[in-house]
């Protein structure tokens, strides 16, 4: 522990319960000659807000800088983990070790795992962290990209050996056991050795309890046995608290209990912690003392909480005593502050444990009502507000003409819109005065109107409240993706409960990549339903993962429920329809979904009729009813374009394309597609009009026919959907790295482990490109060393795989079954070859901007060389092929929307790049030709295109007419 300390200033001690884990941190630090400020979790602090209040609680005695940091960071408004952040910087100078204990009742909880990532990011170098676990601590990856300043403690460096066992055996009185033989059927744990040699009808769920009865309480005189028990309700058990509680005679019971060996800290000369366990099992003893008393335990509990100002937690004790007209008052003035840090599970259980008597809310308390059920998509929840106080009540509400207030209209307003219960929601927000809490709800009404949409709201750029996470939602439908697929930096409102729609605009505008790595950041995390049930289904589904896809959906349904959302249940049903049509081509379940999606209301909101529609008529293209097609989407695209929920009108307009074509209206057809083209652009999402043109690529196909040059976006457009091979993305931290561009580097969790054989490295190169990791010896045979039959080439394949297996962990090494070779898949192993063709691939899906950063960041990572520079083999020299192609596609692309982004000068520098490598590439000279008219010379235009000329001459080939053609209009 101390070694670790001095090297780095963060430890994770996680280890099985019974490890011995607390005790052995606390004999590491006894005399280390440093503060220490112990935390111990008990899993309150799940909720995020409270956690860090208890940090700062726990070393402010030790860092006079840190009283107040966080308290004041979350009154401010700052995100959870900039408030952590704070917390941490204020430590500095303070040399202090701070321990946080029973860790393992927090990791479920994101937030307050991410307060924990702040702070270990944050730390100043002088300041030791140690968290105590159960279970591993899932940091994120922004915590651990120092690797160095993080050591590990684990069940290994904990386990007893011999001497250790035979030590603490002793001590337990059982020297009888033999602690080597203890030693091997425990695997060293502690509490399996000194519960070693118990014969196998002692193996029963509570034999740890029967253990502390028997030898822990069973020896202690009655009255200590007693005070353990009822003073389990402290977290830490003083003199002055024991007394708090009636408890009598607490200061010479302490002292004696001092001089017992008991599972306790002690914190001070007359103050001790329990352990988790064995006050669980006290905890569970006290449920069983006379009703009375432990009622009036609990109510002396409570005062002491409210007396030391632990309000929250004397809300809880207080509902657990039954004592709701108190608690109501404590709630009254606590539950601003859990909403305002974005605690809104524990508050939703404050409100829950109150009946409608109970709940008579001041309007500022049910505009925290309705921002509970606004962040944990709960629509009910906002509407029972109105059924439990009435329309006089609301009217009341509107009259105080405040933000809180009218924020609270809003957010009623989308309750009830949820709920479909449209007439109420229109009279909610009919109440607002004008501005822009009423705009707002009109923008969320208009998703159900049939009218021209009103004017959108912009977002405010102060940090943001429930309106903005609101106006994410809204302008997601409407197709305003223009700034929504960035995170960019704002409140909890937008950055935590908007990343759903974050997510959403980064698929839309095809940044796949950045789109998974948002939601693995958020996968588990329960709400909201979107996430889940449409992010994560449209995600797998563009990837290829069909049952994934088919999780997700199952997913969002077990969340719908709660919900009593029937928006969600409609929407979800579109979904099944969309994934039955577009991975299947089952029109029949398609249809049964859309029936059911009606059944759930679709009909009643204009936004989700227009998708019904689109699914209906592409179902009916499907199966060949192609007036029925035109009749559903002409419907829908007319609607989306009066309406102004643009999302789904690129699919729409493209396959109506198609219908009208096939019922004979060739110039509706053209025009369609050209309205497809353009929402698309407008909306930049490249990608969500490629997705439906591979439903119908004759579309595009027309297009390009219809268009004089082969530099058109038509053109362009066939050109990506002919590549089309599916996308990929590659993980974020695969343990083995194989650089294949230049010379080839092979890195081990970061450390090089190139192996010296050369046919090694082709050997691994050959399995990463291959389909599935997986190919046939044979294959490698006769791609690696030209034949499958010579004894030598085998001999060479075995000694290739052996250099391999010599410096790979098994769990990472090739494995040979029968005749095929295989290794792990991309989340663990990759090749930068397959890295850069994977982002190369995204780049396809993208608008010109975003297409253009992600193409030149992929080819700078190609600059290293070519493709496993110095290896020739026939494999090797024919993926070198396959890879160049891409790479001179690739930058022949950024050189086009280069041009088209008028950055003629990095237009330039990339196409000279193309045909110095390929000097016969025609798309190259065509654009060579249009840059150098850019350029606003006619002799340019000549010699570019006399230079042109000599490089077909060296090929012996007469210049091309499409080039001559576009030379003579030029000059006209």
């Amino acid at each position: 522990m101390r070694r670790l300390l001095d090297h780095g200033n963060v430890v994770t001690v996680c280890a099985a319960a019974g490890a011995g884990k607390s005790t052995a941190v606390v004999t590491a630090l006894d005399d280390i000659g440093r503060p220490v400020a112990w935390l111990s979790l008990d899993g309150t602090e799940a909720a995020a807000g409270r956690l860090l209040l208890y940090l700062e609680a726990a070393v402010s005695p030790h860092a006079p800088d840190a009283e107040g940091a966080a308290t004041d960071a979350l009154a401010a408004g700052l995100p959870l983990g900039e408030a952590a952040g704070l917390l941490a910087e204020s430590l500095h100078g303070s040399g202090l070790v701070l321990v946080c204990d029973n860790v393992e009742r927090v990791v479920e909880s994101a937030t307050a795992m991410a307060v924990l990532s702040a702070l270990v990011r944050y730390i100043p170098p002088e300041v030791g962290l140690v968290l105590v676990s159960r279970v591993a601590v899932p940091l994120d990856a922004s915590a651990t990209c120092e690797m160095d300043r993080i050591g590990e403690i684990a069940d290994e460096d904990l386990a007893f050996d011999v001497s250790e066992a035979a030590e603490a055996l002793r001590l337990a009185g059982r020297s009888e056991i033999d602690p080597k033989e203890a030693v091997r059927r425990a695997g060293g744990w502690v509490t399996g050795v000194l519960f070693a040699g118990n014969p196998p009808a002692a193996q029963s769920p509570d034999r740890l309890h029967r253990y502390i009865t028997a030898q822990v309480l069973g020896e202690l005189p009655e009255q200590e046995r007693r005070f353990l028990i009822r003073t389990s309700l402290l977290a830490e058990v003083s003199v002055e608290d024991a007394t708090a509680l009636g408890l009598a005679d607490a200061g010479r019971i302490i002292g004696a209990l001092r001089s017992r060996h008991l599972p306790v800290v002690w914190l001070r000369e007359h103050a001790f912690a329990v352990g988790p366990q064995f006050r669980d099992y006290l905890q569970a003893l006290l449920t069983l003392v006379d009703v009375d008393e432990y009622r009036n335990l609990l109510r002396n509990h409570a005062g002491l909480l409210i007396k030391k100002g632990e309000l929250e937690e004397a809300v809880d004790v207080l509902l657990d005593v039954g004592d709701r007209e108190q608690a109501w008052q404590l709630t009254l003035e606590l539950l601003p502050r859990l909403v305002e840090r974005m605690d809104l599970e524990p508050a939703a259980r404050w409100l829950d444990s109150f009946n409608d008597a109970d709940l008579q809310p001041s309007p500022r308390m049910a505009s925290n009502i309705l921002r509970v059920a606004f962040g944990l998509e709960q629509p009910t929840r906002g509407v029972a507000v109105l059924e439990r106080n009435g329309w006089e009540w609301i009217q009341m509400m509107a009259d105080f003409h405040q933000d809180s207030t009218d924020e609270a209209l809003v957010l009623l307003v989308w309750c009830l819109w949820h709920t479909n219960a449209l007439e109420q929601s229109r009279r909610v927000a009919n109440l607002l005065r004008p501005g822009r809490a009423r705009s707002i709800a009109e923008i969320v009404l208009g998703l159900s109107s049939d009218e021209p949409p009103p004017n959108f709201p912009e977002f405010a750029p102060t940090p943001s409240g429930p309106l903005e996470g609101l106006l994410m939602r809204v302008a997601y439908i409407y197709g305003r993706l223009q700034g929504l697929d960035a995170p960019g930096v704002h409140g909890p409102w937008r950055s935590v409960l908007g990343a759903p729609w974050v997510i959403a605009g980064l698929r839309a505008t095809g940044q796949i990549e950045q789109a998974m790595e948002l939601y693995e950041l958020h996968r588990d995390k329960p709400q909201p339903l979107w996430l889940h049930g449409v992010d994560a289904a449209e995600l797998m589904a563009d990837l290829g993962r069909d049952e994934d896809a088919w999780n997700a959906v199952r997913t969002g349904w077990k969340l719908q429920g709660p919900t009593g959302s029937q928006v969600y249940a409609a929407l979800l049903h579109l979904v099944e329809a969309r994934l039955h049509l577009r991975l299947n081509r089952d029109t029949e379940a398609a249809m049964r979904a859309l029936d059911a999606a009606n059944e759930c209301g679709a009909q009643s909101h204009s936004f989700i009729r227009e998708f019904e529609m689109l699914w209906r008529g592409f179902a009916h293209l499907i199966r060949g009813e192609d007036t029925d097609a035109r009749d559903m989407l002409t419907a829908a695209v007319a609607s989306m374009q009066k309406t102004g929920h643009r999302l789904e009108l690129v699919s729409a307009a493209t396959y109506l394309s198609e219908a009208n074509w096939r019922t004979g209206d060739e110039e509706a057809s053209d025009r369609l597609a050209a309205l497809a083209l353009r929402a698309a652009d407008d909306m930049g999402s490249v990608h969500l009009l490629l997705s439906a043109l591979e439903d119908v690529p004759s579309v595009a196909v027309r297009g390009a026919d219809t268009e004089p040059h082969r530099t058109s976006r038509w053109h362009e457009l066939t050109t990506l959907l002919t590549r089309r091979g599916g996308l990929a993305i590659t993980a974020r931290n695969p343990r083995l790295v194989l650089e294949e561009f230049g010379e080839p580097v092979l890195l081990l969790d970061t450390v090089d482990v190139t192996p010296r054989l050369r046919k090694s490295t082709e050997l691994l190169a050959r399995l990463i490109a291959a389909p599935g990791r997986t190919v046939n010896r044979h294959e490698v045979l006769d791609g690696l060393f030209q034949s499958r039959n010579e004894p030598a080439a085998r001999s060479y394949l075995r000694q290739a795989l052996y250099r391999l297996r010599e410096i790979l962990p098994v769990d990472l090494s090739p494995i040979m079954e029968g005749d095929q070779l295989s290794i792990l898949g991309p989340e663990i192993i990759v090749g930068t070859a397959e890295e850069v063709l994977a982002c190369i691939g995204q780049a396809d899906r993208q608008e010109d901007e975003t297409r253009l950063i992600t193409l030149t960041e992929a080819l700078a990572r190609s600059d290293r060389g070519p493709y496993l520079r110095g290896m020739s083999s026939s494999w090797v020299e024919a993926r070198r092929i396959e890879v160049n192609e891409r790479l001179l596609r690739a930058r022949l692309d950024l050189a086009r929307i280069a041009y088209r982004l008028g950055r003629y000068w990095e237009s330039s520098s990339a196409v000279d790049m193309v045909l110095r490598q390929e000097p016969y590439r025609e798309d190259a000279w065509l654009l060579r030709l249009s840059l150098a008219q850019a350029s606003g010379s006619d002799d340019g235009v000549l010699a570019t295109y006399q230079r042109y000329v000599a490089a077909m001459r060296e090929l012996g080939v007469p210049p091309s007419a499409a080039i001559q053609l576009h030379v003579s209009r030029m000059r006209d």
